[in-house]
């Protein structure tokens, strides 16, 4: 357990940041770099403007005939890419240890939660994609019915810090649902995203039904440009307002999964040493490089001090940074130097505004930059930065608080919403302060369990976005709803009330249903036989 130092960080390499690039000929390439030992992983083409305008002429002409096949057909090819994928899986995992800086523990995890999603639609989608009848009061001489109908091409644009299953649930729901799908993965994932499209590709999908796109920030602002029918985003506040405004301005409607500042709420009556063990856990798990890491934690004053004590000892014994290739590693790197630097800072600047500063497990050799160490932080106060923006990195600032009034209302006190918990072991307690907690996924003594949950819708309010992915929800955010209305029976010309012309019979019908219809009292109701 030392005090920590601000460690010395590399220069930003090359033209971007993190990445290889060069020019082959007139083509540019991204270098997939392993951001650990700076290792070459594969090459990729950068998209050009002409290529988007071919891929997206592509998937577009694909769509009609892929909306036409019955949903069994599509539902049948989810399964087969299920298979895929674990065919695949061994490589799946190796690629996000050497791509994504992850151990391959934490990188098994992810790969479960990917299956898991893909038989979660496999069983419910036909079901969840059929038509609704409804009985529409008004209009009893009409049929209603209500068709979940695809939007036409979608386009994903996924992460580097969960590519799997950030990619694979929204591609899945929408190929299930009749969309064909345009997939820029991040560009410090394109290896990943390479064996995402071979596992679709190999399950049987036509290969227009599903296209892949490599590129920079420049080529995600074109695939906007060239105007899919909807955008699931998945990545930072600041690019998902840029693609909010930008797509705003051509009316496509867009799912935002953004930052998050997460806070758990800690109650006099929790289980203490377990308490400390879970936000430990969800606090540096994937080096904190999470939307829903536990980056605030309010803990009532009479336990804090042990529960601070508790965290040390978790921390100090349980948690240790570095490579995969060591079996004590818990967690790998941190993907950026940019990133490094952004927690550096944050940390640097509450220890000039007073708090205390605990690290554990110090990394040490090769690549050791990379692996930050974690931090636990007390006193502290809400100027400091680490306070406000999102941290995404094994920081963990604990803050007594004096009644649980104070803490729902410090955890409230977020221009963030993801995800949430309360620990306690008064159940009923719980569900109370979990109940005024504002954000899209809270729970109870866990804190990222509903990652693991298919069956349950996620997303976030507030600046953490809007839109849910997973559950029964994010199929039908794949889809939008339209209402088909068909005679039952033809109402004879003079009854029909609603058309031209209004007769003195129409007039009178109608006052006289109205009252007697929705009158609010029985006297009301009496109006109805009033001349």
């Amino acid at each position: 357990m030392t005090e920590q130092t601000a460690s010395t960080t590399l220069p930003l390499q090359g033209l971007y940041p993190e990445n290889g690039h060069r020019t082959d000929g007139e083509q540019k390439i991204i270098q997939s770099i392993n951001p650990v030992t700076k290792a070459v992983l594969g090459e990729v083409p950068l998209a050009t403007p002409q290529d988007i305008q071919t891929i997206m002429q592509r998937v577009r002409a694909a769509q009609p005939a892929w909306a036409s096949r019955p949903v069994e057909e599509r539902v049948k090819l989810l399964r087969n890419l299920q298979k895929s994928i674990y065919r695949n899986h061994e490589a799946m995992i190796q690629m996000l240890v050497d791509e994504a800086g992850k151990v391959a523990h934490e990188a098994r995890i992810e790969m479960i939660d990917v299956f898991g999603m893909a038989e979660y639609y496999v069983k419910v989608s036909k079901k969840a994609l059929k038509p609704r009848k409804t009985y529409v009061m008004l209009l009893p001489y009409r049929r209603q019915k209500i068709v979940r109908k695809p939007y036409g091409v979608v386009l994903v644009i996924a992460p580097w810090n969960f590519p799997l299953l950030l990619s694979f649930t929204p591609i899945m729901t929408a190929l299930v649902a009749g969309n064909t799908v345009l997939y820029k993965p991040s560009e410090y994932g394109t290896q990943t995203g390479e064996l995402i499209k071979k596992a679709i590709y190999e399950a049987g999908f036509p290969e227009d039904v599903f296209q892949i796109v490599h590129g920079y920030g420049d080529v995600g602002a074109a695939l906007i440009d060239a105007h899919p029918d909807k955008i699931c985003f998945t990545g930072s506040e600041v690019t998902g307002r840029k693609i909010a405004t930008k797509a705003g301005e051509k009316l496509i409607p867009v799912t935002l999964e953004l930052g998050g500042k997460d806070a758990a709420i800690v109650l006099e009556d929790a289980d203490i040493d377990r308490t400390a063990r879970g936000l430990v856990w969800a606090g540096v798990l994937n080096a904190g490089q999470m939307c829903v890491s536990i980056e605030r934690v309010y803990v009532m004053r009479p336990v804090a001090d042990q529960l601070i004590e508790r965290m040390k000892y978790y921390m100090d014994k349980h948690v240790r940074p570095g490579p995969d290739s060591n079996p004590q590693s818990t967690y790998g790197a941190i993907i950026t130097e940019a990133q490094v630097k952004i927690i550096q800072h944050q940390i640097e600047d509450a220890r000039a505004k007073g708090a205390t500063i605990t690290t554990f497990s110090e990394p040490k050799g090769d690549g050791g930059e990379r692996f930050f160490a974690p931090t636990l932080v007390t006193n502290v106060t809400a100027d400091m930065e680490l306070m406000q923006r999102e941290t995404f990195g094994p920081v963990i600032p604990v803050i007594p608080v004096d009644s649980e009034e104070e803490a729902i209302r410090l955890h409230n006190d977020s221009e963030y919403g993801l995800t949430g918990s309360v620990w306690t072991e008064d159940v009923e307690r719980g569900k109370r302060v979990m109940a005024k907690l504002e954000a899209g996924v809270v729970s109870m003594n866990d804190h990222v369990v509903s990652m693991s949950a298919p069956e349950t819708p996620w997303g976030g309010i507030k600046s953490s976005g809007y839109g849910r992915t997973r559950g029964i929800e994010g199929l039908m955010d794949a889809t939008y709803a339209q209402t088909f209305s068909v005679e039952r029976f033809r109402i004879p010309f003079g009854f029909d009330l609603f058309w031209l012309p209004y007769t003195p019979f129409k007039r009178a019908f109608l006052r006289r249903f109205f009252h007697l219809w929705f009158g609010a009292t029985f006297k009301d109701r009496l109006k109805a036989f009033k001349p």
